[in-house]
């Protein structure tokens, strides 16, 4: 899709085409400090002209409040285009945090990128 890659210290993002669907992989931590990059990786995604986002949470091991907030910024910016963010390989620990946060009625999970990449496209 020609996006830059953010590389933090503690933070990876990069972005491939599966299908036609953006899929935004992540790995590492998000926290006060990388939440900006998470950030700047999803505003790039949409602004690349994508309504349907799949964000690959597999190798993020911690994810604070932060990097939730930018998640809700990311629905508020694709939901008036008719647009979703859709979660992969949520941990046990970001599962739970969605939720007691009730933030699970608001993305759609799935267990793989092919199980989202499906349901987009219907």
């Amino acid at each position: 899709m020609g996006l830059a890659q953010v590389k933090n210290a503690n933070l990876k993002t990069s972005v491939e085409n599966v299908s036609g669907v953006p899929v935004l992989k992540v790995a590492g931590e998000i926290d006060l400090y990388t939440s900006p990059d998470f950030k700047s990786a999803i505003i790039s995604t949409i602004d690349s002209g994508a309504k349907d986002i799949i964000i690959d949470l597999t190798d993020v091991s911690y994810m604070d409040s932060g990097g939730f907030g930018v998640l809700l910024g990311a629905v508020r910016k694709v939901k008036p285009l008719g647009g979703s963010i859709n979660l992969v390989g949520c941990g046990e620990n970001i599962r739970r945090i969605l939720s007691i946060t009730r933030l699970d009625t608001i993305f759609k999970l799935f267990a793989s990128v092919d199980e989202a990449v499906k349901a987009i496209k219907g």
